[in-house]
């Protein structure tokens, strides 16, 4: 059984409000295919390697100025096979809790602050705090991210989380893209 806090990590993972998705490189289908295929290394390579000829192959067609998510869906392709032989328990935690794979980007500011907040403070006070932060924000997507945000801290106040690992995990929020950036070649 999964912990609230790991149920979280996934769900917040798989929040496109939270991490935009600016290529998708593996869409669900795709990355259960692929997830099927990990423990024959033939056959994870040849689906990665078809993927990178069609991301090259589109990057060919398509010139309005995107070409740099191109290289780096390629590049993260590159590292998934890498990632297979030299690291396959990151890999297994990847494929554990993505529902997809691609090139995000967070809609998150730095989170330190929010953090802090929670380490000192009680949630009525956290909920203020965000909520004026919230208002104050100018740009609709981080606004609606750090709604989302909000939502996830209450959900892990209301099932006795410690104030300590909460602050701990809205601190490295906008770090956990880390996650899809595999092994670079």
């Amino acid at each position: 059984m999964m912990s609230k806090m790991d149920d979280i990590f996934k769900k917040v993972l798989n929040d496109r409000d939270i991490f935009w998705v600016k290529k998708e490189i593996f869409n669900e289908t795709e990355w259960n295919e692929l997830r099927n295929a990990k423990g024959n290394y033939d056959e994870f390579a040849r689906i990665v390697d078809s993927k990178i000829k069609s991301l090259e192959n589109e990057m060919n067609r398509v010139s309005n100025g995107n070409g740099e998510d191109f290289k780096e869906s390629v590049k993260l392709c590159k590292g998934l096979k890498s990632t297979l032989k030299e690291s396959p328990n990151i890999l297994n935690q990847m494929f554990d809790v993505l529902k997809s794979f691609g090139v995000v980007k967070p809609n998150l500011p730095n989170m330190d602050d929010y953090g802090k907040v929670i380490e000192r403070y009680g949630l009525s006070t956290v909920e203020q705090f965000f909520l004026d932060k919230i208002k104050r924000e100018n740009n609709q997507h981080r606004k609606k991210a750090l709604v989302r945000v909000l939502e996830y801290v209450k959900e892990l106040y209301n099932s006795n989380q410690s104030a300590l690992e909460i602050a701990y995990f809205v601190r490295k929020l906008d770090s956990l893209t880390i996650l899809w950036e595999v092994k670079n070649e």
